[in-house]
């Protein structure tokens, strides 16, 4: 027998189950080279971890609980790699349960958020470009969109450089007024224009977009219409 048998001889179990360490396992492996009664253990219970992969939880469970003497009391190291085991097992399932869970979350989402992702821009939506009716330096752009309540109104207004030295504190005041197909006129925003400088702003009406005859872009104060624009 090899001196060191003594300091090895309970390392047979936690060897063959793969719980030593990879230094252990490495000096465990250096002294079964030259031990014949630990390698003769060791080809023993070579079939354990096997038999542990059959071994269902409810099996290990019952095993566990069986009184002391209907059966030969297994090895210490033997019943806790029957509870490793059983314990592995459990969390295994919790595992497939998750990712199972998961799966059909990202199907779900997958379902609703594809089909948003090609959803286009409404239909009735119109893009108006805005005419100068006055040597002002000012532009403008607006998307019209028909919506439950009427249309809505966005708008870019831009004032160019030139006259910057003629700018009073704070812009220019300018409002936007819609114009129904009868005539008539209503207010829907204000804003300051500054020389350089654009302005967004959303603004609504009331008026479906088929009732919208025109917009205006008009100068507070005297009124003056600087702009117009005619939806299609």
């Amino acid at each position: 027998m090899n001196p060191d048998h003594a300091h090895f001889a309970e390392w047979d179990s936690a060897y063959v189950l793969g719980a030593l360490s990879p230094a252990e396992r490495r000096e465990y492996e250096e002294h079964l080279e030259s031990c014949e009664v630990c390698r003769r253990s060791v080809a023993e219970l070579t079939p354990i971890p096997g038999l542990l992969a059959r071994l269902t939880p409810e099996r290990a469970s019952a095993l566990l609980d069986e009184p002391a003497g209907a059966v030969p009391a297994p090895r210490p190291e033997l019943l806790a790699a029957v509870r490793r085991e059983a314990h592995r097992r459990r969390l295994r399932k919790m595992r497939l349960g998750l990712v199972a869970v998961a799966a059909a979350v990202v199907v779900v989402l997958t379902a609703i958020l594809v089909p948003l992702a090609f959803v286009r821009a409404p239909a009735d939506a119109q893009t108006v470009a805005f005419e100068a009716v006055t040597e002002v330096p000012v532009s403008a752009t607006a998307t019209l969109t028909q919506v439950g309540w009427g249309t809505r109104i966005e708008l870019d207004c831009r004032y160019g450089d030139a006259g910057y030295s003629k700018a009073p504190d704070g812009g220019w005041p300018y409002a936007l007024y819609v114009v129904d197909r009868d005539g008539n006129s209503s207010e829907v925003s204000s804003w300051r224009a500054n020389p350089g400088k654009t302005a967004r702003l959303e603004a609504g009406t009331s008026l479906g977009l088929e009732d919208i005859a025109s917009l205006e872009v008009r100068a507070l104060g005297s009124g003056d219409v600087l702009l117009v624009g005619d939806p299609d």
